[in-house]
């Protein structure tokens, strides 16, 4: 700043000495000298700062470094323990990065959140965070405000690993939680994305979703949690895809309560109870996942109006187990050494498509009224080489008027 000060006085000279007398003397006035002085300064962008925090400053104090900072500038913290509990009150990115010592740690030290986002646009990364306190509203990372962006950070032993509440357009992506009471959870938020985050051995539940609309859920992990792998209360329109829930205690995937949202390519799997969950929810759409070696398969209880296609379902005890769940539409899936594919009580379900569907089986054009389920334990016959068997499958729950001979693999659906 002083060497522009110095340029700028030498050209205000060069200028200023060629001037009459008078001229000279109302540009040097000291009133005028401080207004130019400011216009020039001012023709000069102001950049950000970047602190650095570590243990070895006389500052060692992350929350120090956010109270010095200015909207726009960067704190990055070195390796070390930081006993402190921060709150982030201005558009600011932290980083943290490994200098030898692994992430830098924030220790909550079981008083209260150890991070809270109070403003919009923040950059969180790279931190591991943990010993927030036991209260419901405690956790490692509390989000209040929208558009942050939180990349890259460990939560252990929190109440909640990552806990948002009434915001929207926040991107939680690349985080680990593992040990916490909820891994990460969003209650009363939308459009948030939240994806390629693992949340495991948590205490009850990797992921939950409360009162949550049109938000994207995609290619997280939740693994060996002690209740649920992916909880989804009351939530609307959501898009659930390519997550993996595998060896929680009772469900992989469970929505509840929950409408019109798109379950599309996902697994759940090795659970001792349940793989995939519909309870009281409807109008959902569940295609192209996986339900392999649970003791259900997909299990649906006062849920009604949904869709179940193109799944894989594989070596469960119970396939499909309805109770008291009617007019859904299950058709096109794979049902495979299943030891009962389905079990309906009180139910009234459709096991072939809603209306005539275009496909290619074995590389030739067919036409079918309808199209069902592929069976394993009955292929049926198939007298015109269609794809489809030439008498239904009836099991004393399921009447298939349309079934496959072959894996709904060899079937590619036109249109």
């Amino acid at each position: 700043m002083a060497f522009l000060a110095e340029k700028n006085l030498e050209y205000f000279n060069k200028r200023v000495i060629r001037m009459p007398f008078k001229a000279v003397q109302c540009f040097c006035h000291p009133a005028f000298l401080s207004l130019l002085l400011v216009l020039l300064l001012a023709s000069y962008p102001i950049t950000a700062t970047t602190y650095i925090v570590s243990e070895r400053t006389d500052d060692y104090s992350i929350q120090g470094a956010i109270n010095k900072a200015k909207e726009g500038d960067r704190i990055i913290v070195k390796s070390g323990t930081y006993p402190e509990r921060l709150n982030i009150t201005k558009k600011v990115i932290i980083i943290g990065v490994d200098t030898g010592g692994g992430l830098p740690v924030v220790d909550a030290n079981e008083r209260k959140s150890a991070i809270t986002l109070y403003v919009d646009g923040i950059w969180l990364e790279g931190l591991s965070v943990v010993n927030s306190g036991n209260s419901w509203q405690d956790a490692g990372i509390k989000i209040f405000s929208n558009n942050n962006h939180i990349h890259g950070n460990i939560l252990n032993n929190n109440s909640y690993g990552i806990y948002l509440w009434n915001s929207a357009n926040n991107r939680i992506r690349s985080n680990l939680a593992i040990g916490n009471d909820v891994g990460i959870a969003l209650q009363s938020f939308d459009n948030n994305t939240v994806q390629d985050n693992l949340a495991a051995n948590n205490s009850f539940a990797g992921f939950f979703l409360g009162s949550s609309r049109n938000n994207t859920i995609r290619n997280n992990t939740g693994q060996a949690n002690s209740w649920v792998g992916f909880l989804f209360n009351d939530t609307d329109n959501n898009t659930i895809q390519g997550n993996i829930a595998q060896g929680n205690a009772n469900a992989g995937i469970w929505l509840l309560n929950s409408r019109g949202n798109q379950i599309i390519n996902n697994n759940a799997s090795n659970g001792p109870i349940f793989g995939f969950v519909l309870d009281a929810s409807s109008n959902n759409t569940i295609s192209e996942n996986t339900a392999f070696k649970n003791l259900d398969g997909i299990s649906m209880d006062r849920s009604s109006r949904n869709i179940i296609k193109c799944n894989n379902i594989s070596n469960n005890v119970f396939g499909i187990y309805l109770d008291s769940s009617n007019t859904n539409v299950i058709y096109l899936n794979n049902f495979i050494e299943n030891i009962m594919n389905v079990y309906s009580h009180n139910s009234s379900n459709r096991w072939i498509s809603e209306k005539s569907i275009n496909y290619l089986y074995k590389g030739i054009m067919r036409y079918a009224d309808n199209i069902g389920n592929f069976w394993s334990n009955d292929r049926g016959v198939d007298e015109y080489e269609s794809g489809i068997a030439k008498s239904g499958y009836n099991s004393e729950f399921v009447m298939d008027k349309s079934p496959l001979v072959s894996r709904k693999e060899f079937y590619k659906i036109l249109g």
